[in-house]
């Protein structure tokens, strides 16, 4: 969503022009108009939301220590470093998820309260393997009720997060327990999420990325493995998703890839967006899409965009043989813009990028794996991202 300032030229010609054929109704009726049009005039976007300038002003900031935290945690999830879980005596591994409010930056300027797992917008990498028994204690610091879903695994149906039907919800200030085997049938890439409220829970943050492994130990078929988790947040009290973050940045400080040229890499793309689907193209590479929803294909499919819509999960593969750093960004293009001033851009306006883009940066030789924000490999003189 993104602001018009066509829109508000002709809406502010318009008021004067009808204020002069209104003065022969006097003072009064002139006053009455004018208040009703100048005093509360909203900010129009193209897609026809409307949001105020000034609700763009949260009124927060990030410091610079929560500053690195949180490019560590997005980084720590492009390069698919798993919450450690718990060992009980009988085996289980035992993750604990607390959902809570706290502040995230989505972009410089823009920190929201979000509502999250473990103060995490996403929630952690949680990864199983086929045959693992797992626990999640599942702890609600939220204002409204609560549970967890996790999307595309055939759990008992006890576990399965939609309240009414298979829990009740845990309430604020509540715990809920849920237990299940790792089969077979979860292998593959998955997403875990609210089940309650769902879509102001969702894009709010209640969402985060799951893996599940075969069974036996680890085959390594790649160089290296990468997660993109794609989510939304609505910012400015609008009704429609207009932030859409890489890992939980969006452009300029979503993470970028770096990868050793000739390395043979898999990324998984994840949409927990709620409402939008997202069309990632990559420049500069055709790539396999090797699985959908966690299922490999039988025929890998020769693409160079990937459509996902939400909740849908895909697995690419690409092998860097191409130098340089190339433009991986989603294909709806006002996807690529934060709310701002100068909405999707004008004749007389360039909006600023933003939202779902960063690089694949390929490089010769041993490259370095710590978080590098997308802006970094540009020109522009604003970024002061390491």
């Amino acid at each position: 969503m993104k602001i018009n300032k066509s829109a508000q030229g002709w809406g502010l010609s318009l008021t004067l022009v009808v204020a002069v054929l209104l003065l022969g109704m006097g003072i009064g009726g002139l006053t009455l108009y004018l208040c009703l049009t100048l005093c509360r005039q909203p900010a129009v976007a193209a897609d026809g939301d409307k949001i105020s300038l000034k609700q763009l002003n949260t009124g927060l900031t990030t410091s610079k220590e929560q500053a690195v935290l949180e490019d560590k945690a997005s980084n720590d999830l492009l390069t698919e470093q798993a919450m450690t879980p718990k060992r009980l005596t009988d085996g289980t591994k035992e993750f604990d998820l607390t959902a809570s409010v706290f502040p995230w930056q989505l972009y410089p300027g823009m920190t929201v309260m979000a509502w999250g797992y473990n103060q995490q917008f996403p929630g952690p990498l949680i990864r199983l393997k086929v045959g693992d028994k797992a626990l999640f204690v599942v702890r609600n610091f939220l204002p409204q009720a609560t549970t967890i879903h996790w999307h595309g695994l055939a759990v008992p149906h006890s576990e399965d997060g939609v309240p009414g039907i298979s829990q009740k919800a845990i309430p604020p200030g509540g715990e809920y327990r849920y237990r299940f085997t790792v089969t077979p049938q979860m292998i593959g890439t998955h997403l875990y999420h609210s089940h309650v409220n769902d879509d102001f829970q969702v894009d709010m943050g209640l969402h985060g990325v799951l893996i599940v492994d075969p069974i036996g130990p680890a085959v390594k078929k790649y160089d290296l493995d990468a997660v993109y988790e794609i989510a939304s947040y609505k910012v400015g009290g609008s009704e429609l998703e207009n932030v859409f973050t890489l890992d939980g940045k969006a452009y300029p400080e979503a993470p970028a890839l770096r990868v050793s040229q000739g390395a043979k890499v898999l990324i998984r793309l994840i949409n927990a967006s709620a409402e939008e689907s997202h069309v990632m193209h990559l420049h500069g590479y055709t790539f396999k899409i090797v699985a959908l929803d966690g299922n490999p294909l039988a025929q890998p499919i020769s693409a160079n965009t990937v459509n996902l819509a939400p909740s849908q999960t895909a697995d690419i593969v690409v092998a860097a043989n191409n130098l340089g750093a190339w433009m991986f960004h989603c294909h709806v293009l006002d996807h690529l813009v934060n709310p701002g001033p100068y909405g999707e851009g004008s004749e007389k306006e360039i909006a600023e990028m933003g939202g779902l883009m960063t690089y694949l940066q390929v490089l010769p030789g041993k490259v370095q794996t710590s978080y590098l924000a997308a802006c970094s490999l540009t020109n522009d003189p604003t970024c002061s991202k390491p």
